[in-house]
């Protein structure tokens, strides 16, 4: 394990795990915060929080590292939404169009949601410029991640996680964003008590100076940003068996 003394970043390059591996969208994770067909979840309240501060209409949105979440279904029923697309290390469904994220960005969109991805990425300045390239000029980019705060390591399990392999610090994100010219916004989502923890952020990247007031007019008059359902877990625990 890493730790960059200018930065702050963390990086565990032995923790990888392969999503490639995986036979079917079933065998990938079905947290609480995973969208489903009669429940959105956190893919979704991201999407819509980005476009009521692009406050926009026809907008073309990704949802970048989807896995078996279906929030791209609740996504494309939004008003302001013309379409949505999803990229994964594999093509795993039919429900939509398929953009694969190990390839360069063949196209952008207004709206990128990468929901508990940045974290996974085992090339981290290079794979996170690669995921800016997805992203419209006037567009927005939301992450949901932890961040590093500098404390012992021994009691912070997130970077530990199968498969989490970058633990960003806030310098990190700055430094590789501002080498992009992107700039950078942090936010505190509320959810439910004990879902995230206090490290959990959304962070909000942006070429355009214009979406960035428009970051700070949505949220003048919000504390958090919306996340998961209150009910996210407990109805987890109602589901039946697979």
């Amino acid at each position: 394990m890493f730790t960059c003394r200018a930065c702050g970043f963390v990086r565990n390059p032995e923790n990888v795990y392969d999503y490639r591996s995986l036979g079917h969208v079933e065998e990938m994770s079905n947290a609480a915060r995973t969208g489903r067909l009669e429940r959105p979840g956190r893919e979704f309240h991201m999407g819509q929080m980005a476009t009521d501060i692009l406050g926009r209409a026809d907008l073309d949105v990704l949802v970048y590292g989807a896995g078996r979440s279906l929030d791209n279904r609740h996504i494309a029923e939004l008003p302001q939404v013309r379409h949505v697309a999803i990229a994964d290390v594999m093509k795993l469904r039919d429900d939509a169009e398929f953009i694969d994220s190990n390839l360069p960005a063949s196209r952008r969109f207004d709206v990128v949601v990468a929901s508990e991805v940045i974290e996974h990425f085992i090339d981290p300045a290079p794979d996170l410029r690669a995921l800016f390239d997805f992203v419209e000029p006037e567009g927005l980019l939301v992450c949901s991640t932890n961040l590093y705060d500098g404390g012992r390591l021994s009691r912070q399990s997130y970077i530990f996680v199968p498969g989490h392999t970058s633990y960003w610090s806030e310098a990190s994100l700055r430094r590789v964003a501002a080498g992009s010219g992107v700039r950078v916004d942090f936010r505190i989502p509320l959810v439910a008590t004990g879902f995230a923890g206090p490290r959990k952020r959304y962070v909000l990247f942006t070429r355009s100076a214009a979406v960035m007031d428009a970051i700070g007019r949505y949220f003048s008059t919000r504390e958090y940003a919306p996340s998961d359902s209150p009910t996210a877990r407990e109805d987890l625990l109602h589901e039946p068996a697979e």
